[in-house]
């Protein structure tokens, strides 16, 4: 489609006849019709040179859009690696704290153990304590019988008038605290 130029238009010479137009009138329609067609072909140019920067501009968004759906696309890869590894290395202390766990279970356990000997050790010193401490007591209250019966044999023997001495009797068996401790003392060393 071939557009009309507004010289063109101006420039068109009709043919003269007697009983033609008014040749100033058709002069004017045709100054007015260039007009007209001039404005409107100024208005398609700057329609036309709106239409291309618009298409530039959506070129450019267009090349925004693609590179932000890029960039998504790889943030979003990036985000499923981080919450794998963050995943694995939940995982790893899990299991970091269940091994310590154990360990410190298996410490309170052998610490248990350990007490509970240290406790049947000191029971078994108590006995043994409470043995000896009878021992000690009844070696004592034997002594103290003996020790009696002698002063029993002295007051009869005066009360009979004589003073016999005694012979070869056996000595009495003097024990004391201290003796007791001496005693443990040297077991220890």
């Amino acid at each position: 489609m071939n557009w009309w130029k507004p010289d063109d238009v101006r420039e068109i010479d009709f043919n003269r006849s007697f009983r033609g137009y008014n040749e100033n009138e058709v002069q004017e329609f045709l100054e007015e019709l260039a007009s007209q067609i001039e404005s409107m072909v100024a208005e398609r140019e700057k329609i036309l040179q709106d239409n291309r920067e618009l298409k530039r501009r959506l070129g450019e968004k267009e090349e925004k859009l693609s590179k932000m759906e890029a960039q998504m696309e790889e943030w979003e890869k990036q985000a499923e690696v981080e919450r794998e590894l963050a995943k694995r290395e939940s995982q790893m202390l899990l299991k970091e704290a269940e091994v310590r766990a154990q360990k410190v279970v298996e410490e309170a356990l052998e610490r248990k153990k350990e007490i509970e000997k240290g406790y049947q050790d000191l029971l078994e010193q108590y006995r043994l304590f409470q043995i000896r401490f009878r021992s000690l007591l009844q070696t004592f209250m034997d002594s103290l019988e003996w020790k009696e019966k002698d002063w029993d044999m002295d007051t009869k023997a005066l009360e009979k008038g004589g003073k016999e001495e005694k012979e070869g009797g056996g000595e009495i068996a003097r024990f004391s605290f201290q003796d007791f401790q001496n005693d443990n003392r040297l077991r220890k060393s």
